[in-house]
């Protein structure tokens, strides 16, 4: 379109040509007088509001939507690299009103979701990807592509994708080969990098023997040539170049990580065995280089001799320019330009043939698109057109999205070609972000245009409907209309406007989405009202109409119509306006005559008429409507009918060719058309600019002209005119065509352009029509032919741009550019092009290497336009005048050349010389790269990086640069051996050699714990460096590799085993041995399992035996042991066997079972104990029995058994016994079983006891008896005999049951009668009682049949004392009490019952005694004694505290009245301090217990109650003991801590727990001098180690170190030197020493740490020696002062076998008053044993046990000077060994033989548990508490003795064995 301008916001015209008409107001308004009535009812006046509202809040009232499409002004980059520890965001954000949401999908538009912890969206858009472990990548994640889309009201566009990748960071290595090349050919290094990280890896130089880097470079250095994609080649490889190493070194582009690659490479030289054909490696491919960049094409081809390498392009030849050269064999194009795209070819030949290697270039320009128009508006209906401008090649896809929406030819859209898109008709959905993107490989570019809705027609989307009402309801009728622009709706009744009047409210708004909502309300309907209703939607685009009858029931009724006009030539159409209902018919009639009168009408049956072809004077005029009903009622209106002529206009033209300057005009005419007529103007739909100059003039009425004075290209146009009078409006539109000539935009100008440069020419002219332009060049004749463009390095564009790419000389010349577009002569303009040659060298690096002393030639050729001046400066300085330095310069044919010789060189003149070549077209520069090489001087900073047993790490400082690369360090070294060899102390030096870029090397073979001295020296091509300063390291301890030797292990007792060994072989502890560790396991009955382990410490003269204590009895045990130094355990001896002694069964024989066998015997079995708790070999069994009674203590006795059954004899019938058995060996009886009661069986019984008869008439009497003393059996019944004394006939007898104790005897004559009383059971019955006799008589004299005797009574329980009594008259019954008469009311607890029985209730104990019951009468008195014993509970018992451990304590009681009855038990109560009240209950046998398992360390509260059946004592004073223990113990400094550079390790098992065990620890350190603690751990439980890390080499640190256990805390305080970096050796301080460093350079025996330790003590030993045999000599003999001797030694002579020591029984028992000395026995006692007091144990520390590994390694032994032992403390290390299961203190394996009391006291010393005496006495039986001690005794030649005496030996009495110490004899 003539004078569009692209870009521009472009409006596409209506389609239907209509002239747009303004868009009414759509804010709510009312007709008539709607706004001056008030409304009528609440209803309206509510809907009213919410329209005004819905209007206020849609800010759109009067004016239509206004929206802007969304725009990113922040896109996301197209490729998102990151690395998995980084994270990115990526930021998305548009712009747009209403203000777009942004939101991100992946490429197949599925939404991205949230994934936690590995991708977010962000409320701003931003897509976020935290960092992340490597375990977590997900491919679907963290390696896909994501689209950012942007939405508002105005559409959706996309922003370009964006691909993903997180990279997860890995260690990689990259390596460089070797390669084999020919001499004189070019060798290739390419650098290995590993696929997965190839591409963020860039090459970004070459390292050359570790002092030269080789850069990328365009030319190379003549010798080196780094390609831009990091190969490096090597030109003209000779038997030097061998002898080099090469790195490359690459750049992680994500991380920044340089690396080089991990080992060097190097040239492996070959010499060709005669002549070979050229071969090349390389294939043919494609290249692909972006516009501008430098690309170098290889060829590299092996051969002999070397081949010459020729380039084509196509079929022409390359020539080497400014531009194109080669080096070595590869092209080199220095910025490469479209043009420059084709084939290549390299040949390569030599004598012996030829090869050829071809590549396509294939040079990429980036991709831009554009999109025109940027934003257009398109009419409904019309045509929408879109191009898409791509720039840039290739191109692999052209895309057209809508909305975000792929579009697809079809339908109303066609995409043809791919850069254009076509939509017609266009429907309102049509709008909205239309983008076109274009592709190539990851090359992205879009662009999009925002399309609007210019005018769309109408829409209705609501409607009302037809109704029918009666007269008064309120009627709302409404439409929703929507469109564009903005429509307006209007309302009609029957074709006629809305009636005014109040009833009637109309209101119109625009709702918040720009829909019209408009709506009529009718308050209180009438007939009159009714009608069709109908509402029109217009718009400039067109209308809709909707129509629907209201039905009003009434009467008919035709409002007034007034006056219509009709067209003339057109249908008229008019619908009556009749209302009410139901009409019957409706008619129409013009001047009386009804209608239709001919073709042109018709009527409708609704009323509407219809008349076609209007013509005036025919069709105007007046007419009438009547409505009627069927009722007959009717009603007329009339309708006065205008006929007009619309106007019609004349064709208009403008006159054809008009151009520039010239005058242009047009007439419009209105032909035909009734006046008023009105006539305007328009251009290109828009009113005329003013400034366009337009001139209009109007001749009459229906003329009008516009006159164009001088037309211009702004005149071009469509000119429309318009005629408008009350019928219609018409036009008509006549183009206007101005030509233009041609007019320089941008004029030509001449250009300078560098030789290889790029210059454009510009031309561009402007007119219309467009001009061409065209280039030509003026050639040898002078005259100018057309430019080739495409080839050449020359390119044409449209817009009239040449550009000329690599300049050469033939481009030079004269150039004529042309613009013409047939209108005028033209333009044209000639320029000249200049082709200037700049300074160029053909090599720009060189580098040149020689020794010290040689001479060095630098040689400088430089090309370019003559003059040229060539420069030698060095670090940007002139040369130095010396005479070393010679300068000369000479011609070539191509340019100039400069030689610079160094005669003599020295080191310091390597560096980099430049020559600066320069002339009138610039200057360039060429670096020259001396390297003057010297020997290396000696390395230095030798240390040790890392150490062990047999290897060390050595690290050094390379020596300072000589300009040579170090090829190779030589690492000496010798050892210090511990014996002179032949070659004096060291042995013989050995070397290793280590690659020149190492600093490192590990030295393996070496001895552990062995000096070394180390020397390295430097080596490159020159020569070798000194030595170094020498360095000595000890090399670290080793673990032992030998066992000890001659383990034996020998019983000591039933529970102990000494242990015997000598230490491994020197030369295999491989350091100083710090200890063994001695494992052991029960061996008995083949048990597995793992061995117990504890650690035997050693001091300086070593400890070779150890006794385990706490084994199990008559058990066998295999012993192990394994010798400890600072590294750890060497491996264990081989098992050694050894058998304990027997002891007491520890448990009873199981089983126990009684069987009666005869009411005097029973049967006892019962299985023999446990195996494992045999102890040894049973012997035989003792089964014990006691009687039992209620009140008093049976007969006990006891059956010795050798197998497993028994019988008791000589038992009492029918009694129960108490019956257990216990099992013995050699060692004793052992422990007895429970009580098990037995019961014999039941016997004829005894006599029946106290029989008694009494005379109760004439001839009556009374017998009665007690029950026998034995029953011998359950009483079945008793049997009364009686008989007259002396008469032989059978007696008289009867029967009573077994509780009748008196029967009466009636009819007796007055003889003398014998009677007496048997009992039976049901064995049978008894012996008869003994014989009373009474004599009947008429007297009856006071008798008292009740027999009295012994009565036991418990207390506070009611008694009654019978007396049956006699007589006649009845006698009188009296009561005493011991004498003492007893009243009837003698007190409230006495009462005498009417019978005669004396009632005593809540008896006391001092209610016992004799009370007698008196009966008298007139003929005589008899009385009855009752002997009452009340039973009472016991009284408070006395408590007391004998022993007490670590976990238990023992207490004895006795009772001092048990209350007349035997105590049936008793009840301790015992708690610790603070702690919750326990219970123990005991039996009533014994008087003492012992509390177990209590808290070491721990007060505790104890109080006893003792019960008989009767009830429970009173509680005892409560007793206070403490249990054994003390807080614990620290170790010493070396025991205990090492360090090394960085952190200290605590060996928390050398801790001693002071018998109770470690709960927790706590650890803190500080600095030297700082004030502030820094806690590492406060609850760290109980371990073998502990390392405190973070520590800083080199400082001194202070620890504490606090031990918790039950019985308290102990803090210590340790310092700690932490070794400096390379330092060896251990870094503990020890009284402010360090030891464990460097060993001394001097010999051993003139260290003072050795030698003033040695002569101390030898001195000590001197004086030892000295006292002892003063103290020898001054004691006398046969004294019985024998404590002069120390305790503990024994003579030889008194040494027990080991069939003595088998017997050898240890306990520790109740000390004695002492004796007098003189009648002190021997030590040993009646039993032939010895107490365990007089073994005096060494044992200083516990150790618990652990599993069945070894403990850890004990720190390193201290240094080797003396130390003073601290006060206490042995000149050995002791250990103790106690199980955690063996913390009883009861031995429950005694004899009966070790309970009796002892014949004399013995001079025991303290036992090692407390006593606190006995409350026992002799005759009380009751053995005393035992305690079995279990330790592990270790003890060395250096000490022994008592603990309380703890005092050294004399050396002549050391011994090599352990033995109980004992007494001398008396």
């Amino acid at each position: 379109m003539p004078g569009h301008v692209p870009g521009a916001r472009t409006r596409l015209p209506n389609p239907r040509g209509a002239a747009p008409t303004p868009a009414a107001s759509p804010c709510p308004s009312g007709d008539g007088d709607g706004g001056r009535t008030r409304c009528p009812g609440i209803y309206f006046g509510l809907l009213l509001l919410a329209a005004l509202l819905s209007c206020q809040v849609a800010q759109v009232c009067g004016v239509g939507r206004s929206t802007q499409g969304p725009v990113f002004s922040q896109e996301p980059p197209r490729l998102v690299h990151f690395t998995n520890s980084t994270g990115v965001t990526v930021n998305c954000v548009a712009d747009g009103t209403p203000t777009p949401a942004v939101t991100w999908t992946m490429q197949d538009g599925r939404p991205v979701e949230e994934v936690m912890g590995l991708r977010e969206v962000l409320t701003n858009g931003s897509l976020v990807f935290p960092p992340f472990p490597a375990n977590q990548y997900d491919t679907q994640l963290h390696a896909n592509t994501y689209i950012c889309r942007a939405t508002s009201a105005g559409g959706t566009v996309l922003a370009r994708p964006s691909q993903i990748r997180a990279v997860v960071v890995g260690d990689y290595e990259v390596q460089v080969y070797d390669q084999l090349v020919m001499a004189g050919n070019t060798a290739v290094l390419r650098c290995a990098v590993p696929s997965y990280v190839r591409e963020y890896v860039t090459v970004t130089s070459w390292v050359h023997d570790d002092s030269f880097n080789i850069y990328p470079s365009l030319h190379g250095d003549g010798k080196y040539h780094m390609t831009p994609e990091g190969d490096l080649h090597v030109l003209e490889v000779g038997p030097q170049d061998g002898l080099s190493r090469y790195q490359c070194r690459t750049l992680h582009t994500l991380t920044g990580r340089a690396q080089l690659s991990h080992t060097p490479a190097r040239i492996i030289v070959t010499e060709a065995q005669g002549s070979l054909p050229p071969r090349i490696s390389e294939r043919a491919g494609r290249v692909v280089a972006q516009a501008g960049s430098r690309v170098t094409l290889p060829c590299v081809a092996q051969g002999h001799p070397p081949p010459h390498y020729t380039w084509y392009r196509g079929s022409t030849p390359l020539t080497p320019s400014s531009g194109v050269w080669t080096v070595g064999g590869s092209l080199v194009l220095g910025g490469v330009g479209v043009g420059d795209a084709g084939e290549y070819t390299c040949v390569a030949n030599n004598s012996a043939g030829e090869t050829r290697f071809s590549a396509h270039l294939l040079v990429t320009t980036p991709l831009t698109v554009q999109v025109t128009p940027r934003e257009v508006q398109v009419d409904a209906g019309g045509r929408l057109e879109l191009r898409c401008h791509v720039s840039g090649e290739p191109v692999d896809t052209v895309t057209w999205f809508k909305d975000g929406v792929t579009l697809r030819s079809g339908g109303r859209m066609r995409i043809r070609p791919r850069e254009s898109l076509h939509v017609a008709p266009v429907d309102p959905s049509d709008a909205g972000v239309y983008q076109c993107a274009a592709t190539y490989g990851t090359d992205y570019a879009h662009a999009y245009a925002h399309v609007t809705l210019g005018a769309a027609a109408p829409q209705l989307v609501y409607r009302f409907i037809e109704q029918t009402l009666q007269h008064g309801p309120a009627v709302s009728l409404k439409c929703i209309a929507t469109g564009t622009p903005t429509p307006h709706i209007t309302w009609a009744l029957d074709g006629f406007p809305i009636p005014h009047s109040h009833r009637y409210l109309k209101g119109q708004y625009v709702s918040a989405h720009g829909d019209v909502i408009s709506h009529v309300n009718i308050s209180s309907v009438h007939v009159t009202d009714g009608g069709t209703y109908s509402c029109t939607a217009e718009n400039s685009a067109g209308k809709v109409v909707h129509s629907a009858r209201l039905n009003v029931y009434g009467p008919p009724h035709i409002r007034p119509m007034g006056q219509l006009s009709a067209v003339a030539g057109e249908t008229f159409s008019v619908t009556c306006p009749a209302s009410g209902y139901p009409l019957h018919k409706i008619i129409w009639t013009k001047d009386g005559v009804r209608l239709p009168t001919g073709h042109r009408q018709r009527v409708f049956p609704n009323g509407t008429l219809v008349i076609e072809q209007v013509t005036r004077g025919t069709d105007d005029g007046q007419y009438s409507c009547t409505a009627m009903s069927r009722q007959g009622r009717s009603d007329t209106q009339q309708l006065t009918v205008r006929v007009m002529v619309p106007p019609r206009l004349a064709p208009m033209v403008f006159p054809a060719g008009t151009r520039a300057g010239m005058r242009a005009q047009a007439t419009c005419l209105v032909q035909e058309g009734d006046q008023p007529v009105s006539l305007s103007w328009t251009k290109d739909g828009q009113p005329i600019d003013p400034q366009l100059d337009v001139r209009f003039s109007q001749l009459d009425v229906f003329t009008s002209i516009i006159v164009i004075e001088r037309a211009t290209a702004a005149h071009s146009g469509n000119y429309t005119c318009a005629a408008t009078n009350p019928a219609r409006t018409a036009t008509t539109t006549g183009p206007l065509t101005v030509s233009v000539p041609p007019a320089w935009v941008v004029e030509p100008s001449s250009a300078n352009v560098a030789l290889g440069g790029t210059v454009a020419l510009h031309c561009l002219a402007k007119g219309f029509p467009n001009p061409t332009v065209v280039w030509r060049k003026e050639t040898v004749s002078g005259e100018f032919a057309g430019v080739a463009t495409g080839e050449g390095g020359v390119a044409g564009f449209e817009n009239g741009t040449l550009l000329v790419s690599r300049a050469e000389r033939r481009h030079e010349g004269r150039y004529l550019c042309e613009a013409n577009n047939e209108v005028g002569a033209g333009l044209s303009k000639v320029v000249t092009l200049s082709v200037n040659e700049p300074p160029w060298f053909a090599v720009r690096s060189q580098r040149q290497q020689v020794v010290v002393g040689a001479t060095a030639t630098l040689s400088c050729e430089a090309h370019g336009d003559i003059p040229l001046k060539l420069v030698w400066t060095r670090d940007g300085a002139p040369l130095p005048a010396l005479p070393r330095y010679e300068l000369s310069e000479r011609e070539v044919d191509t340019g100039q050349v400069t030689e610079l010789v160094l005669r003599s060189t020295h080191v310091g003149d390597s560096g980099t010389y430049v020559c600066t070549a320069t002339n009138t077209h610039g200057s360039l520069t060429a670096d020259f790269h001396l390297l003057v090489q010297d020997v290396p001087g000696p390395p230095s900073g030798v240390g040790v990086e890392e150490e062990g047993s047999r290897h060390l790490t050595l690290t050094w400082t390379p020596p300072e640069d000589s300009n040579a690369p170090i090829s190779a360090y030589i690492v000496t070294f010798t050892s210090h051996d511990s014996q002179p060899s032949q070659e004096g102390l060291f042995g013989a030096p050995r070397e290793v050699t280590v690659e020149g870029d190492q600093r490192r090397v590990r030295i393996e073979g070496l001895l552990p714990a062995t000096m070394y001295v180390f020397t390295v020296v430097a080596e490159n091509r020159v020569g070798r460096s000194q030595q170094s300063s020498p360095l000595r390291v000890k090399t670290q301890e080793e673990a032992p590799s030998g066992h000890p030797q001659n383990v034996r292990v020998v019983p000591v007792s039933s529970t102990a085993l000494q242990v015997s060994w000598e230490p491994p072989h020197e030369n295999l502890t491989h350091g100083t041995v710090l200890g063994y560790y001695l494992g052991y396991k029960d061996d008995s009955e083949s048990e597995g399992g793992a061995y117990n382990f504890t650690t035997v410490g050693v001091d300086s003269v070593g400890v070779t035996t150890a006794t385990l204590a706490g084994l199990r009895p008559h058990a066998r045990y295999s012993v192990v042991l394994q010798a400890f130094n600072s590294r750890g355990a060497g491996p264990a001896s081989p098992p050694a066997l050894g058998t304990t002694l027997e002891d007491k069964p520890g448990a009873p024989p199981g089983h126990v079972t009684c069987e009666t066998v005869t009411s005097s015997s029973v049967v006892v079995t019962w299985s023999p104990p446990p195996p494992r708790q045999a102890n040894g070999i049973i012997t035989n069994y003792r089964v014990t029995y006691t009687q039992m009674f209620s009140h008093e203590e049976g007969r006990t006795g006891s059956v010795v058994s050798e197998g497993l059954r028994a019988t008791l004899t000589g038992l009492k019938p029918w009694t129960n016994y108490s019956v257990s058995v216990a099992a013995s060996t050699r060692a004793g009886e052992g422990v007895q079983s429970l009580a098990l009661v037995c019961t014999t069986e039941q016997d004829v019984p005894e006599a029946p006891a106290r029989v008694k008869a009494v005379v109760s008439g004439p001839r009556a009497a009374v017998v009665s008896w007690a029950p026998p003393l034995r029953p011998r059996g359950r009483i079945t019944r008793y049997t009364v005999h009686w008989a007259s004394a002396g008469s032989r006939s059978m007696p008289h007898t009867r029967r009573v049951g077994p509780h009748v104790t008196h029967l009466t005897l009636h009819d007796l004559p007055h003889t003398t009668h014998e009677v007496w009383v048997t009992a039976s059971t049901r064995m049978g019955e008894g012996p008869k009682s003994s014989v009373t006799v009474v004599t009947p008589s008429h007297t009856v004299g006071a008798g008292i049949w009740a027999v009295g005797g012994n009565l036991t009574a418990a207390w506070k329980e009611d008694v009654s004392l019978p007396c049956g009594a006699v007589g006649v008259p009845e006698p009188v019954l009296t009561w005493s009490h011991e004498t003492l008469h007893i009243p009837e009311s003698h007190s409230s607890r006495f009462t005498v019952q009417p019978d005669g029985t004396l009632t005593l209730t809540d008896i006391q104990r001092s209610d016992s005694g004799q009370y007698t019951c008196t009966a008298s009468n007139h003929h005589g008195v008899d009385s009855v004694t009752y002997n009452l014993t009340v039973l009472v509970p016991p009284s408070a018992p006395s408590l007391h505290v004998t022993e007490t451990t670590a976990s238990s304590i023992r207490v004895q009681w006795s009772v001092e009245d048990t209350g007349g009855a035997s105590l049936q038990g008793a009840t301790l109560h015992y708690r610790s301090a603070g702690g919750e009240w326990m219970t123990a209950e005991v039996e009533g046998s014994h008087r003492a217990y012992t509390a177990k398992g209590l808290r070491c360390g721990t007060l505790h509260h104890f109080y006893l109650t003792a019960h008989n059946h009767i009830g429970t004592s009173t509680a005892s004073s409560t007793v206070e003991a403490r249990t054994k223990g003390r807080p614990p113990e620290a170790p010493p400094q070396f025991q205990f801590v090492t360090s090394n550079s960085s952190q200290a390790t605590l060996y928390l098992a050398q801790w001693s727990d002071g018998g109770c065990p470690i709960s927790h620890y706590s650890v803190q350190y500080r600095l030297a001098g700082m004030s502030h603690w820094t806690t590492v751990g406060s609850e760290i439980p109980p371990s073998r180690t502990y390392a405190v890390g973070g520590l800083d080499a080199g400082e001194r640190y202070e620890l504490r170190v606090t031990a918790f256990n039950s019985a308290g805390a102990t803090p210590a305080h340790y310092k700690v030197i932490t070794p400096g970096r390379g330092g060896t050796g251990m870094g503990v301080s020890a009284g402010g020493g360090v030891w464990g460093g460097a060993a001394p350079t001097s010999p051993v025996w003139r260290d003072p740490r050795v030698l003033v330790p040695a002569a101390v003590s030898a001195l000590a030993l001197l004086l030892t020696v000295t006292t002892v045999c003063v103290c020898l000599r001054r004691r006398p003999s046969n004294t019985p002062r024998q404590k002069e001797v120390p305790e503990g030694v024994t003579s030889s002579g008194e040494e027990k076998t080991a069939m003595q020591a088998r017997e050898d029984v240890y306990t520790t028992v109740r000390r004695p008053p002492p004796a007098p000395p003189q009648s002190t026995p021997e030590l040993r006692d009646h039993n032939g044993e010895y107490s365990e007091e007089d073994i005096y144990p060494y044992a200083t520390a516990t150790f618990q046990l652990g599993g069945g590994s070894p403990p850890p390694p004990a720190p390193p032994s201290p240094p080797t000077h003396s130390r003073p032992h601290s006060r206490g403390q042995n000149g050995f290390t002791a250990l103790v060994y106690q199980a955690p299961s063996l913390h009883d203190v009861d031995s429950p394996n005694l004899s009966e033989r070790e309970s009796r009391p002892s014949r004399g006291g013995f001079p025991y010393e303290g036992s090692e548990t407390e006593d606190y005496g006995s409350v026992l006495d002799a005759e009380a039986r009751v053995p005393p508490h035992h305690r079995r001690q279990r330790h592990l005794r270790t003890r060395s030649p250096a000490m022994s003795g008592s603990p309380k005496l703890r005092r050294p030996l004399p050396q002549h009495l050391h011994q090599h064995t352990l033995r109980p110490a004992r007494h001398p004899r008396q």
